[in-house]
């Protein structure tokens, strides 16, 4: 990409995605570096937003700080992977974009009949800080889940928890012992026995104690077949 080159596509905006899907979370300050680069080059740093409510939970803030005051211009306020049905938002911090934003709704097949219906969600979502609420339960279990995976044998947990993501390695015994007992996560698509646990507003104590019991089962029965 070369920029003033009519021969290349020049860059509009940046966007980047709070929390990350490696489970990952940008700091206020690497927010606010982001959008001083943004700014100076005169392009837009857009935010995904489908987990923002781990994000906040996690670093303690207040969503004005991680969006529009760090420098963010779009915000698309994610619900779905946080409790709601269909129903998600766009906050623009630069008004300049409003005017066209409605056309770009119709166009991408957004625009649903009797969208309020779908929409009212997100009042019960805001109220008494429900949003919040719900991703603090998704990313405590989080946590809960890394802390005792990282306490077995031959497991790896991979990096921070930073907010609902667990990423680790299993023995492929383990994997295959989960997916038999019915325990749906992603596997294999990283690197070879790393897989993915997401946690939810509605994962309980027994759900993760469920789990960990599945995998240091599995894992003792690998040991003694190695012995």
């Amino acid at each position: 990409m070369k920029v003033g080159d009519v021969h290349s596509t020049q860059p509009s905006c940046a966007s980047i995605t709070q929390a990350t899907e490696e489970g990952g979370v940008y700091t206020l300050a690497e927010i606010e570096a982001l959008g001083d680069i943004c700014k100076a080059s005169s392009i837009k740093l857009h935010m995904d937003g489908s987990r923002i409510a781990n994000a906040l939970v996690s670093l303690g803030c207040s969503p004005a700080e991680m969006t529009w005051k760090a420098g963010v211009d779009a915000l698309s306020f994610g619900a779905t992977k946080n409790g709601v049905f269909a129903a998600e938002a766009i906050v623009l911090f630069d008004a300049s974009l409003a005017p066209e934003m409605g056309y770009r709704r119709k166009r991408a097949g957004h625009l649903f009949s009797k969208m309020r219906f779908l929409s009212a969600q997100i009042d019960a979502y805001l109220t008494d800080d429900l949003w919040l609420r719900n991703a603090r339960q998704a990313n405590d279990a989080a946590q809960r889940l890394s802390q005792g995976l990282a306490g077995l044998g031959n497991v790896e947990v991979l990096g921070a928890t930073g907010a609902n993501i667990v990423f680790c390695r299993l023995p492929s015994m383990a994997i295959q012992s989960l997916l038999q007992a019915g325990f749906g996560f992603y596997h294999d698509r990283w690197e070879q026995n790393v897989v993915r646990f997401v946690t939810s507003f509605s994962t309980t104590l027994e759900d993760l104690d469920n789990l960990l019991a599945h995998v240091t089962h599995a894992v003792a029965a690998r040991q003694s077949c190695n012995q």
